[in-house]
């Protein structure tokens, strides 16, 4: 009760088509093998438990399939629900007029044994003036279990974006994830950490004078990540992501370089009591 808590991590995610392309692989007389692009990633969280059940954050998110996005989470936790609910602010790179929204959480759990959880956001208002025309929506759900210093547990997740780049363009970005996490704990010396294995879609359409085009890449993943309290109030965290397997529909091609597509991330965790 009462603990601040402030969360800094960077890092980049290269298995990311080029947000500023405005031409797809598939598209006639263009090239056809797809090019990593290194986007960097930020994730800046604030978060306050105002007494034992009520608690608030403030995180503010950059990620390759969203951009740039600000929400404020407002919560209640008892032993069986956690429930956080805000706004959301979201902006793409080029700083526009940005586009509003909802963002929640609901987990359910009996204490010990397991969990579910489910998550989402969305734009609202997008066909107004005070809103931009870019749409974003997100949808999770993740059902854990405990088993003594260990929690695994299985995902879906979805990300979405659409773009208006001018009057006649418009990019529409889908990430699909699943995948199986275990995560690990110790008792005595302060690290915790888990290894993922999963599956993911990554899917972009462009909308251009009447006509539409499809890029879509493929990978299983595969990718660990560990938290260490060096001392009391500070914590260090760092992982890595990396597909496997990658895989493109036609016309588009791609190369088995897993490492020129991984993602890599670390930071801080301070906490005061």
């Amino acid at each position: 009760m009462g603990a601040i808590e402030l969360e800094v991590m960077a890092g980049i995610d290269s298995f990311t088509f080029d947000p500023d392309k405005t031409w797809a692989y598939s598209e006639p007389d263009t090239e056809k093998q797809f090019t990593p692009y290194i986007y960097g990633l930020v994730n800046i969280a604030f978060r306050h438990n105002i007494s034992e059940i009520l608690n608030v954050s403030v995180n503010f998110e950059r990620d390759n399939v969203l951009q740039n996005s600000i929400n404020a989470l407002f919560g209640a936790k008892t032993d069986y629900f956690n429930v956080k609910f805000g706004p959301f602010i979201g902006f793409t790179d080029d700083f526009s007029i940005p586009d509003a929204g909802i963002i929640g959480n609901l987990e359910m759990s009996i204490p010990g044994i397991v969990s579910l959880s489910i998550s989402g956001s969305s734009t609202l208002g997008s066909q107004y003036d005070f809103t931009s025309t870019n749409y974003r929506e997100t949808a999770g759900i993740k059902l854990g279990f405990w088993i003594q210093n260990a929690i695994p547990s299985f995902s879906a997740n979805i990300k979405y974006i659409s773009r208006q780049i001018d009057e006649s363009v418009v990019i529409e970005d889908t990430l699909f994830r699943y995948y199986f996490t275990l995560e690990l704990f110790t008792k005595n010396y302060g690290i915790s950490g888990f290894i993922n294995l999963g599956y993911q879609t990554y899917k972009r359409l462009y909308r251009k004078d009447g006509l539409e085009y499809c890029d879509e890449l493929s990978s299983w993943l595969a990718g660990i990540g560990v938290s260490w309290q060096i001392i009391r109030p500070l914590c260090l965290k760092a992982g890595f992501e990396i597909p496997l397997l990658i895989s493109a529909t036609e016309p588009m091609t791609v190369t088995q370089e897993p490492l020129l597509s991984s993602k890599i991330y670390a930071g801080v965790v301070y906490t005061i009591k």
